[in-house]
């Protein structure tokens, strides 16, 4: 009998390589370009690089094990994993899953307004501050929140406790130590008791089917940023842009990947720092990595820019406060956001 002919494994997991990554670095996925041609429209995808695909195409057969490493080198540099071994197949795992529990829509329940979620974000970005919490459990909260105005039935006096339930549900899954629910009520001039948030806890659990999974965005940005090797003024910038997405209702349709290549790209537009070789080469490995369509960059970054040039002058103003301190470079105070023709203007 003959013996069976053993493939090189070299060439194997190279195939398979390509194969994984084909979802990933170099155009759209199939749903979206088959949800688009249903629409009447054809989006492109969009390389978040200045210079487009120029200079790229000699890149690409390189991206897939490229790719790779610098992702794996990321996620290791953010303690984003405990073995490096499963980086890669974690970071595909974000990529696919980041459209679960997306929301369809920008619209919000009736007797809700723009400025009434605003207001309650802005109010919930300072009690994630004062409780020293981590920033994940930030943007899994707003996400919660999004989610539960569309499942649950909630009043606007109940709007508040709302809130609180979300950012302490966000707690539950991302911190080690979590507050007293008295405290909770306090920190709500005990407008309501220990009994109605356990009770609304419950109903919003129930209305989320207890799913609570997220990828937020800031991992998308720091991963991004770390393959792009950012500089730390660029990427507090994306931060503070990122956050301050979190308050405008017509940024909750949009996926991680395309609000952190967004606020990236713009981070790096405002503030023009003078670009490398390496700089270039790395950003343009970091821009393979799939982040939507043009237009859809292009619409996020419209809403960033319009959001930080008139969030000085805002009552809801939590996060320009918080990005304006020493430890953050000050970047909420940065002149190019108060330039409103200016940021508009990268984004026509």
């Amino acid at each position: 009998m003959m013996a069976p002919i053993k493939m090189q494994p070299e060439r194997r997991w190279e195939r398979r390589l390509t194969m994984q990554t084909s979802d990933v670095v170099m155009g759209c996925h199939e749903d979206s370009r088959t949800r688009s041609a249903a629409a009447g429209c054809v989006e492109e995808p969009v390389l978040f690089h200045p210079l487009g695909l120029q200079g790229l195409h000699s890149l690409q057969a390189l991206v897939p094990s490229l790719l790779r490493h610098e992702v794996e080198m990321a996620l290791e540099k953010l303690d984003l994993i405990w073995d490096k071994t499963f980086a890669w197949d974690m970071f595909l795992d974000m990529m696919r899953t980041q459209t679960r529990n997306s929301l369809p829509n920008a619209d919000l329940p009736r007797n809700f307004t723009d400025v009434t979620r605003a207001v309650l974000v802005d109010w919930l970005i300072q009690i994630h501050e004062m409780m020293n919490f981590q920033e994940e459990t930030l943007y899994l909260a707003i996400h919660l929140l999004n989610r539960s105005l569309r499942q649950i039935k909630v009043t606007t006096a109940n709007l508040q406790l709302l809130g609180m339930v979300c950012l302490f549900l966000a707690a539950k899954k991302e911190e080690c130590l979590l507050p007293e629910v008295s405290g909770l009520c306090y920190l709500m001039d005990h407008t309501y008791t220990k009994h109605q948030l356990l009770r609304l806890e419950r109903k919003v659990l129930c209305g989320l089917k207890f799913d609570l999974s997220y990828c937020p965005p800031l991992h998308f940005l720091l991963i991004l940023a770390s393959v792009a090797r950012c500089s730390a003024k660029v990427v507090w910038m994306a931060r503070y842009l990122l956050e301050l997405s979190l308050l405008e209702r017509h940024c909750v349709v949009f996926v991680p990947t395309q609000l952190a290549g967004a606020a990236l790209c713009l981070s790096r537009r405002v503030l023009q720092e003078p670009p490398t070789p390496e700089g270039e080469a790395a950003w343009c490995l970091a821009s393979s990595i799939h982040v939507g369509s043009e237009t859809a960059m292009l619409r996020i970054m419209h809403i960033m820019a319009s959001a930080a040039a008139k969030a000085h002058t805002q009552e809801n103003c939590a996060s320009f406060i918080k990005f304006s301190s020493p430890e953050t470079m000050h970047v909420s105070r940065h002149q190019g956001l108060k330039n409103t023709a200016g940021l508009l203007g990268v984004c026509t």
